[in-house]
């Protein structure tokens, strides 16, 4: 499998991921993600052995504080380590474009992604009351991005 920078040409298989991977009311439009890859995100894909897209994330970084702006991994496959992949792979971006914390939103229903997070070593710092819609809050969630902090998440 291999994690590649997203491209427009990327944008419909993005798109099929999104629906697949989300309740309609959570989805991120078409326009959504043609903005992130037309912006100044880091969208990379995770593909399978036959170059389908089946993972997504984009982030952003503005100074010391990188941004997992959203991760997506096609229902059929996860548990199989693909969004953990997307994810260590944002912190080392973010670790070289000078980043030295990653923030997240998620939705603390949302067991799969929270349980992820914490083994990656994000930690808790906040909730976001209402921040997907009425009576949907968000576990704001954060960790360092440096190799000491990677080094000590992975080798606990």
């Amino acid at each position: 499998m291999i994690i590649s920078h997203a491209t427009d040409a990327d944008l419909d298989a993005i798109c099929d991921l999104e629906e697949a991977g989300f309740a309609e009311f959570e989805r991120w439009s078409k326009q959504a993600w043609a903005d992130e890859l037309a912006g100044d995100r880091w969208v990379i894909t995770r593909l399978d052995a036959h170059a389908k897209v089946i993972g997504v994330a984009s982030f952003g970084v503005a100074d010391d504080m990188a941004d997992l702006f959203r991760v997506v991994v096609h229902p059929e496959v996860r548990g199989r380590g693909i969004g953990a992949s997307l994810v260590h792979a944002g912190l080392d971006w973010a670790a070289a474009v000078g980043a030295r914390r990653m923030l997240l939103e998620v939705r603390p229903d949302n067991h799969s992604a929270v349980g992820l997070y914490r083994r990656l070593g994000f930690e808790e710092i906040s909730v976001r009351r209402d921040y997907y819609g009425q009576g949907h809050d968000a576990l704001v969630m954060q960790r360092g991005v440096g190799s000491e902090d990677r080094w000590r998440v992975e080798s606990a």
